[in-house]
């Protein structure tokens, strides 16, 4: 019977209501962030098996070709669009066109066909994230795959019309198409595949983020064991009440706090570009050449604004942390703080590994901007893909909720209530049931 009680009095101390509040919002995160990664794959597979057709040749067997795959054999019909170019500016021809994929069927198609030669077909596609399901599939499988079977039809039908197949029509059936793919990045185009710019770029688009979630857990936790500790020993009470500036302990503490962050920035970019070097095998400098003219590669600039939003970020978690610190009541209470810091930036954090945020819908995506740790997720995203106004934007939010965090900490830091604050949250009940218990046993 003692060994239930105790059971039952360490289940109370450790099922509080801060853990059991955060299990609910854990699984309401999880929740949607799983709604948004099914809207996301859907959306994908939406994209995927729309084709947009440029007929070049213009021929009355690529206008077979292009009937068989609206209407295949299978009875399955696929949603083809037709369209014509003005130009060979095909970043300015899919804007306006409104589309993020395009093949072309060249002049010459037909010509290479009846020589019985594998006839090319061009693939041009759009690429405007570095997440995962962005580039999942870029659709040309599908478009290969539909051309593919279509030709083959045609060309049975053609050629058993007119008698038995030899050998060199039958190796044609096997393989008659070949694409070409072009990949747009901005304003600019280059023949590369965008699913070898994904990996190319995966650095970036992969690290990054975890890199910005490792520092923002580290300082933060840094930082609010170092005020709930100093203040549950007294110690912070003492440092307090010496001759020195509550200011100047304040900014002593952040400012540390930040330049230990930085420095862990710096060596995991340092580590991690290491590492990923020694995944490369070959000689990558065409690919690199090609990455570098489409923008996708940071310069020092850049690294220095994607820096700053990241800076930012580190003195927004760490003015948070010392205003949480600040409402720690014993040691267990301090370590469940983290919580809602922990919270604000795994979202960001999963989202942005996962999908292209801003591709989400209106409302989700502005509760996601409206978290401030979001920006610095997608820094480095938006530098890439030249959307500036989108990392401005971000980063004047994230220099308000400075201002508003800083100014709230140092009211805080700066008053009696640094020592007076604290969240219960039921502890006092709990107290009183355990004294109970006790005086029973």
């Amino acid at each position: 019977m003692k060994f239930v009680n105790l059971l039952r009095k360490e289940l109370k101390e450790m099922l509080t209501p801060q853990t059991i509040l955060t299990l609910v919002i854990m699984v309401i995160i999880l929740s949607v962030a799983g709604d948004a990664m099914t809207g996301a794959m859907e959306t994908t597979q939406e994209e995927s098996s729309r084709i947009t057709i440029c007929d070049q040749d213009n021929t009355d067997f690529t206008k077979s070709v292009i009937a068989l795959m609206k209407n295949p054999a299978d009875g399955i019909e696929n949603d083809v669009t037709l369209v014509e170019l003005e130009s060979d500016d095909y970043a300015k021809e899919l804007k306006r066109l409104d589309k993020k994929n395009l093949v072309i069927i060249p002049k010459g198609f037909t010509e290479q066909v009846d020589n019985g030669e594998q006839a090319e077909t061009i693939y041009i596609s759009q690429m405007t994230s570095l997440s995962t399901m962005s580039n999942v599939s870029t659709g040309s499988d599908t478009a290969l795959a539909l051309i593919e079977s279509a030709v083959k039809s045609a060309l049975y039908n053609d050629k058993v019309s007119k008698g038995k197949l030899d050998e060199d029509e039958v190796l044609q059936l096997e393989t008659p198409v070949t694409i070409s793919e072009t990949t747009v990045v901005g304003s600019k185009s280059a023949e590369i595949s965008s699913m070898i710019l994904y990996s190319m770029c995966q650095m970036q688009g992969m690290f990054v983020p975890i890199i910005v979630y490792l520092l923002i857990m580290y300082s933060s936790q840094m930082i609010l064991n170092a005020v709930s500790t100093e203040k549950l020993d007294k110690t912070l009470e003492t440092l307090l009440s010496a001759p020195v500036s509550r200011m100047a302990v304040l900014s002593s503490k952040m400012l540390s706090a930040a330049i230990v962050a930085a420095l862990y920035a710096v060596v995991f970019m340092f580590g991690m570009n290491n590492m990923m070097s020694g995944f490369t095998l070959g000689d990558t400098s065409e690919y690199n050449n090609i990455v570098d003219y489409l923008g996708l590669s940071l310069s020092a600039g850049e690294y220095v604004l994607v820096g700053i939003q990241m800076f930012t970020t580190i003195l927004i978690s760490l003015s948070i942390s010392l205003i949480l610190g600040a409402l720690a009541k014993d040691a267990k209470s301090g370590q469940t703080l983290i919580m809602p810091i922990m919270i604000a930036a795994i979202i960001p954090y999963l989202l942005s590994l996962m999908l292209d945020i801003k591709t989400l819908s209106p409302i989700l995506r502005y509760i996601v901007y409206a978290i401030p740790f979001t920006h610095t997720f997608m820094a480095s995203e938006n530098i890439m893909f030249d959307n500036m106004s989108v990392y401005w934007g971000g980063l004047i939010y994230q220099l308000i909720v400075l201002a508003v965090c800083m100014t709230f900490a140092i009211r805080v830091f700066t008053s009696d209530k640094i020592f007076t604050m604290s969240l219960s949250l039921g502890q006092k009940k709990n107290r009183k049931q355990r004294k109970s218990l006790f005086t029973k046993n």
